[in-house]
Parts: C-alpha cells; sequence; structure tokens
C-alpha cells in the first residue's frame, strides 16, 4: 500500500465505502486511484440504519485521518450497498440482508460527512471498477457476475453503468435457470441464487450429509456445513473432496447456464467471474462455469468471449464507489453548459 499523502495531496481525493450484509470496507482513493487508507467495521449489531450509517460516517473519519487529510477536503462520497437502489434520490429501496427499506443513504451521510454523497448497488460498482481498473481495462463492456452468499451481476458500457430504466438491471441472481427448481429467497423457485450461491451449495452438502454421505467439510466447517466459509470450501474442493466437488460442480454447471444464456443477450467484451465462491475455488470453478457457458452461447464469435475471475478482490467495491464520487466530484464542479452523460440509462 501507499504511503499516506501529505495534507497538500489531498485535492481530488474521495472516499469509497462498501457496506455488506456483515462489515463494512472503507477507503480514501487518490485521484490516480491509489488507495491512501483503509477501514473495517462490522455492519452488525445496530439497532437501525441510523445508527449504522452514524458508525459509517466514523470509518470515513477514522480512514481520513489515517491518510493524513481533513475530512472537509475529500471530494465526495460513494457508497455501495446490497440492495435496490434509487440512485437519484440516494435511497435504498430495499436491503433485505440490511432489513432496510426506503433508507434515504445519501442525505443522511451528507448531513453527517458534510459532504456529497452518491450511492448505487454494491455488485454495480464492483462491475464498474473491474471494467475500468480491473481485468476489464481498455475493452467496450464488462459483464460482472459475483458468486457469494448469493449471486449478483452489473454491466459496465464504455466506461458508465448500465441501470436500466427503472434502476434495476442486472439482477443476475433471480434470472430462472431451472424451472421449478429450489426456492430463492427472493420467493421464487429456480434462480441461479438458489442454484449457484454458496449458501445453495453448502445447504445441499449438509442436507447429503444429513441422508448420510461423508465429507471432510464438515470437520473444515466445526461440525455444520452450513456455516462453511470460502476457506473451509475452497480446502475440501482443492482438496479433492468427493461430495464437495460433485454438488459445487453442479452449482457451477447452472452458473454457467445463466452465464451463456447473458452473453446471448448483452454479447459483453468480457465476463468477470467475482465474489467468494469465484475466488476461492480458483480456476477449476471458472473453467468448469466458462465451459458450460460456450455450450449455451448461440453466436460462433460471441462464443469466444473472455470468461475469467475478476482481478480486485475486496478492493472491487471500494474502487467502484471511489469511481462514482470521482464522477459526482466532477459533476458538481463542472462549468454551466451541456451535460455529459457517463452513465447508460
Amino acid at each position: 500500500m501507499s504511503q499516506p499523502p501529505t495534507t497538500a495531496e489531498a485535492p481530488g481525493t474521495v472516499i469509497g465505502i462498501d457496506l455488506g450484509g456483515t462489515k463494512v470496507l472503507t477507503a480514501v482513493v487518490a485521484p490516480d486511484g491509489r488507495i491512501l487508507s483503509r477501514d473495517k467495521m462490522s455492519s452488525r449489531g445496530t439497532s437501525g440504519y441510523e445508527e449504522l450509517l452514524a458508525r459509517i460516517a466514523g470509518s470515513a473519519r477514522t480512514a481520513a485521518d489515517t491518510a493524513g487529510i481533513a475530512l472537509d477536503t475529500v471530494a465526495a462520497v460513494g457508497i455501495g450497498v446490497p440492495g435496490t437502489v434509487d440512485q437519484d434520490a440516494g435511497v435504498v429501496r430495499i436491503a433485505p440482508n440490511l432489513d432496510w427499506r426506503d433508507v434515504p443513504v445519501g442525505s443522511t451521510l451528507t448531513e453527517l460527512l458534510g459532504l456529497p454523497v452518491i450511492v448505487d448497488n454494491d455488485v454495480n460498482v464492483a462491475a464498474l471498477a473491474e471494467h475500468r481498473l480491473g481485468v476489464g481495462q481498455q475493452l467496450s463492456s464488462l459483464l460482472g457476475v459475483f458468486i457469494g452468499t448469493g449471486i449478483g451481476g452489473g454491466l459496465s458500457v464504455d466506461g458508465g453503468l448500465y441501470r436500466g430504466a427503472h434502476q434495476a438491471a442486472a439482477e443476475i441472481g433471480h434470472m430462472v435457470v431451472k424451472a421449478g427448481g429450489p426456492r430463492c429467497p427472493c420467493g421464487r423457485r429456480g434462480c441461479m441464487e438458489a442454484l449457484g450461491s454458496r449458501t445453495s451449495i453448502t445447504r445441499e452438502i449438509a442436507r447429503r450429509v444429513a441422508a448420510g454421505k461423508s465429507s471432510k467439510l464438515v470437520k473444515l466447517a466445526g461440525g455444520d456445513v452450513r456455516n462453511a466459509k470460502g476457506g473451509a470450501l475452497r480446502k475440501a474442493y482443492i482438496g479433492g473432496d468427493k461430495l464437495t466437488r460433485q454438488v459445487v460442480d453442479k452449482s457451477a454447471r447452472y452458473v454457467g447456464i445463466g452465464v451463456g444464456s447473458l452473453v446471448n443477450v448483452l454479447d459483453p467484451a468480457i465476463v468477470a467471474l467475482g465474489g467468494g465462491v469465484a475466488e476461492n475455488l480458483g480456476d477449476r470453478y471458472v473453467q468448469r462455469v466458462a465451459k458450460i457457458a460456450r455450450r449455451y452461447i448461440v453466436d460462433e464469435t460471441a462464443r469466444a468471449v473472455p470468461i475469467v475471475t475478476a482481478t480486485l478482490g475486496d478492493d472491487a467495491g471500494v474502487l467502484g464507489a471511489a469511481l462514482l464520487a470521482q464522477q459526482l466530484s466532477r459533476a458538481t464542479t463542472a462549468p454551466a453548459g451541456p451535460a455529459v452523460v457517463e452513465t447508460a440509462a
């Protein structure tokens, strides 16, 4: 990590925040994309959104102090949230993992920090970062597929996010890949998330263990497979545990079906697979997803699309949020004149 800057280096510096269901990552980011400092805290154990946002504001102050800059010299703040966002209003419509509905994140953080704030979906901002700073640099478009506790996606085109007419685009985890399949947390059946997420993988392994199958993952997970984290799943999968490989490879098949179908619709220049599952399980998993996906891609030329592991890891969220903060800063300091549209609608 780079050395903290002096106060004179602060102009143009932004703060990126990645809010998850279990933790918050905050980073101070220089105009050239260098992460100058980081702060990490739990997002659990708060009594309501006001308390959590106050703690997030405190994390931003801590990160600024660590970077050696005054908070009031920060140009803007960007935050990615795991939910559906009305970006224009800065309101999180619904975030199930946080038990939020219609939360005014943008205005609340602006009041707490005294800085302009931009809010977006966490996976959207991760996809933007992978396109502009990660594996998709110099390419016209990137489809990000992030597989973890759930499955989310983002589409970055010409350096800007495609959000759709209702700011609800790229909810790919809820694309049905098996009609009548297992129930998804969204209430529907057969969604990619219900078949390909880490939650679905560990649930299926636990079901088979209860039916009499054996797996090394039981010990690695401390006795309850449903609590297995990415590292334990990796050890069992890479280590050749038969049951783990059977279940993971089956889940990868459904992710592959979804990715292939998305390529047919979107024709991206590259597909980046991120999130804890793809990053922990590595090349064997990603190659299986890619192999299945190509079976479902109709156009012969599109079938050659790179389907690769995302490269930014845990930094994707804070860097993507920082990119949006930089965009907001430019918009608020630009002279009057014709608007420049950087984000597809």
